[in-house]
């Protein structure tokens, strides 16, 4: 199921939103199309807590923050009162607290109407074609993914009741510190919200999640090799295989092939495909000759 809002058009003096990422460890081989395409989303900031170093330009709405993993793990101690411990040989266990990520860089997202968690495995298309204003001022929580929250896009509106939510999870607080594995910023809190809905409480907060913004696991894993399996980001939008717009690709069941990508930080393409090799533009062209409209 895939949906676009009506009023695709956004205005100006829109709420502000921020996109929180944490990524620690090898620089991802797709970063330069990741950056080019937060370029084209001048009014919404990325703020990624990272230990990379990138070689090159960086657009100026995107923020990296300089943080060590232990770094990261005594904040997150610090601000939850419980003994968090990622270790680098898991770095998978970074999706159970970010939850709580409205709390933990709380100084940082004090500016911001809304915030977002997500992940680095992600091309953005046009995201204020689908987080409307209209959208935004009659929800406080908005999710990618249809009826569930989602790691690589979960936008919260930046108050203390809504940054406290992860706490009707029963011991979140312990989940995040236990060195397993629950997802929680997808499935125990999806199921949590789903169970507090039927109470009709006056705090349950109003909640959009009805279309698919994104593609699926099992999209990715059906794509074929080959023409038949690109994907497409294209003056600032982004496209599944058959020319559907999405709000963003999410690509982590194709990531692992990716091996490749013929531009950098400084080049400029108004359009470059992602596939299971990696991210490819047309070069010596104005890369104009494959629009997917």
């Amino acid at each position: 199921m895939r949906g676009v809002p009506q009023g695709g058009e956004s205005s100006a003096g829109h709420p502000s939103i921020a996109i929180v990422s944490t990524h620690f460890g090898r620089v991802p081989v797709w970063l330069p199309a990741f950056m080019r395409s937060c370029r084209e989303n001048p009014d919404i900031t990325w703020l990624i807590y990272t230990d990379i170093h990138v070689d090159g330009p960086v657009p100026p709405n995107v923020h990296l923050k300089s943080m060590r993993l232990e770094e990261f793990n005594t904040r997150c101690s610090d601000t939850l009162g419980v003994r968090v411990n990622v270790q680098s040989t898991f770095l998978k266990k970074l999706s159970d607290l970010k939850p709580a990520y409205g709390l933990v860089f709380a100084d940082e997202l004090r500016s911001f109407d809304f915030w977002a968690y997500s992940e680095l495995d992600v091309i953005w298309g046009d995201i204020r074609y689908f987080m409307t204003d209209g959208l935004l001022a009659d929800h406080d929580l908005l999710s990618a993914s249809h009826y569930k929250l989602c790691g690589h896009f979960t936008l919260w509106r930046n108050i203390d009741r809504m940054n406290r939510m992860f706490e009707i999870v029963p011991d979140a607080r312990q989940i995040m510190a236990d060195p397993r594995h629950f997802r929680l910023d997808e499935r125990p809190f999806t199921r949590q919200l789903l169970l507090d809905a039927e109470k009709a409480s006056a705090s349950y907060p109003r909640i959009y999640w009805e279309p698919l913004l994104t593609m699926s696991a099992e999209y990715q894993r059906a794509l074929p090799n080959g023409p038949g399996g690109n994907l497409w980001w294209c003056r600032g939008k982004t496209y599944d295989a058959e020319c559907h717009e999405l709000m963003y690709l999410h690509f982590h069941k194709l990531k692992k092939h990716m091996s490749a990508i013929n531009f950098g930080y400084e080049d400029s393409p108004s359009s470059f495909m992602i596939n299971r090799n990696g991210v490819h533009c047309r070069r010596g062209t104005d890369l104009n000759d494959r629009t997917p409209l």
